[in-house]
């Protein structure tokens, strides 16, 4: 039996134009910590879940500076080597991405379930997101995403819970789940999502 395949798509940053982005490089305040590698979540998944998944991990153009058009360029391709029933998760700038393209393109692949981890939904409260912006009624993203599951943090420092409202709005059949983040879900674990991804 072929492993069951997880494909995860990381989160970014956006910028309304390069002035912005050279601006943030220039501007934003570091810490030492940032720069220390400390292994998150997305890297020990595989690990955690062992030899019956398949976990991908997909780096999209230009993380820092995302444009929603080259990620869907790459994600086109990648979708060579996703198979059928594979789990699809995204988390952040990630999550809003598969929300958008489930929403406007067909999938060539059957998916078996869609969780999105604290995903922005509006300008209003995310900063800018450019063309990654969400149009409308979901009705695509409902229709292939499989068990649509998003999650979200009570005290994420980023995504505020009016973002799962707006998507509650949009999205009415999917499963929402609260849990705490203050990290923004960059977690070394992550055992809600195991449980998760065990029950799907």
């Amino acid at each position: 039996m072929k492993p069951q395949q997880i494909i995860i798509i990381h989160g970014g940053t956006t910028f309304a134009d390069y002035g912005a982005y050279m601006d943030y490089l220039a501007t934003k305040p570091l810490e030492i910590s940032r720069f220390l590698h400390k292994p998150k979540w997305k890297e020990s998944l595989q690990q955690k879940l062992g030899d019956d998944y398949q976990v991908l991990l997909p780096t999209m153009p230009n993380a820092t500076n995302a444009r929603y058009s080259e990620w869907k360029v790459w994600f086109d391709n990648l979708s060579a080597i996703i198979t059928d029933d594979c789990i699809l998760i995204g988390h952040s700038l990630g999550g809003i991405f598969l929300a958008k393209y489930l929403s406007e393109n067909k999938f060539p692949r059957r998916i078996k379930s869609t969780i999105l981890i604290a995903a922005p939904h509006s300008d209003e409260t995310s900063g800018d997101l450019t063309n990654f912006k969400l149009g409308g009624v979901l009705a695509g993203l409902a229709e292939q995403a499989g068990r649509l599951v998003f999650i979200f943090g009570n005290d994420d420092p980023v995504i505020p819970l009016s973002e799962m409202d707006m998507y509650k709005a949009n999205a009415p059949l999917a499963e929402f789940r609260i849990v705490s983040a203050p990290d923004h879900f960059v977690r070394p674990e992550f055992p809600e999502l195991i449980e998760l991804i065990d029950t799907l």
